[in-house]
């Protein structure tokens, strides 16, 4: 477990490597700061510094003595604490390499210059600074050249150690390509380390509470599910002891004695007065209005007025409410010329004590 665990966090912390490595870089190149260019003799016995700040440019040199570098870093350090330090290897320290690839190959020169440079190095690689940089195109046979500066370690870190010992901010080996491009061969920053842990602690939190609100998001999604499922089954469950309610109501009734039943099958029989006309303002057409209606034997009569006759006859048939609709007497055409006052008779159809009738 443990074991696993371990190679988890391994995993992880390679994944953040990338995106907190540019994030890194980005914020360091936003910085405002003041570079300073250092060269040193190819014979190691002198370093001449140049900066440009905002007091105009400087310029200092410094001899080189084997065992005294705490002296130095400290007439370095009124020069270089704070900045970045670029250091300008010596021709004569470089040994350069030129290799021509395919074009295509350009979206994996880092790989493929990694697997190359051993094989073009006179030192074991361990031992070796390198860089590229590209040389040109040949849009014709769609071939790149790339340029490989290898440097011998030995040469600049303790150059590297004096002047992050004077408190440079970082400090990168560049060396100069015979076309004039410079090829960076060691990026080595003061406190990049720390600045590299902080962006993946940054974003490892970032990542924990995108996983956290994600997780709290399910979560809730199948709570709020669960609930509706709940709700859903308590609402069945009372749906249906509805129907069963309704259909109890709707059953024919019976009863244990003559009269009794008799008495349920008048009232089964009997036509509703209420129920009727709740019936009748569904059936009527929004254009047509009652003004006198009348009960009587089974049979409801209607008066009144009207801008369409034939559809308060076809509204009332195809209710399922009313048979036997007819005019009673001719229409007569109303007061305003368009509406028509009518009488007609329909029977009620029977909405209590079981099926219609």
């Amino acid at each position: 477990m443990q074991q696993a665990l371990r190679t988890a966090w391994q995993v992880l912390d390679n994944w953040l490597e990338g995106p907190a490595s540019l994030i890194a870089e980005r914020w360091q190149a936003g910085r405002r700061h003041t570079d300073v260019e250092a060269r040193v003799a190819e014979d190691g016995s002198t370093l001449a510094l140049r900066t440009a700040g905002k007091g105009g440019a400087a310029e200092a040199s410094l001899p080189l003595q084997p065992g005294d570098q705490q002296v130095q870093a400290s007439a370095l350090s009124s020069l270089v604490k704070g900045q970045r330090v670029v250091l300008v290897a010596p021709r004569a320290w470089v040994i350069e390499r030129r290799i021509e690839l395919p074009q295509e190959a350009g979206d994996h020169l880092e790989g493929i210059v990694a697997a190359r440079v051993a094989s073009l190095s006179p030192l074991p690689i361990q031992d070796m600074l390198y860089g590229h940089g590209m040389a040109g195109n040949d849009s014709a046979t769609r071939r790149m050249r790339v340029d490989i500066a290898l440097l011998p370690q030995a040469r600049v870190i303790p150059l590297i150690d004096l002047f992050e010992a004077a408190g440079a901010r970082h400090t990168e080996v560049v060396a100069q390509a015979q076309q004039g491009t410079r090829i960076v061969l060691y990026p080595r920053r003061a406190g990049r380390a720390a600045t590299l842990g902080r962006v993946k602690l940054g974003l490892g939190l970032v990542l924990s509470a995108a996983l956290a609100s994600m997780l709290v998001a399910f979560g809730v999604t199948v709570a709020h599910g669960v609930y509706r499922s709940g709700q859903q089954a308590e609402l069945e469950v009372r749906a249906a002891a509805a129907r069963a309610t309704i259909s109890d109501l709707m059953a024919p009734q019976t009863a244990g004695t003559a009269p009794e039943q008799a008495a349920i099958d008048l009232k089964n029989d009997a036509i509703s007065a209420l129920g009727a006309l709740d019936d009748l303002a569904a059936a009527l057409p929004v254009h047509s209005f009652a003004t006198e209606i009348a009960l009587a034997d089974g049979k409801l009569r209607l008066a009144g007025r009207t801008y369409d006759l034939p559809d308060v006859l076809t509204a009332l048939e195809s209710s399922g409410r009313f048979a036997d609709s007819a005019l009673i007497g001719p229409a007569v055409r109303g007061e305003d010329e368009r509406s028509s006052l009518f009488t007609l008779e329909t029977r009620p159809l029977i909405r209590s004590g079981g099926e219609l009738k």
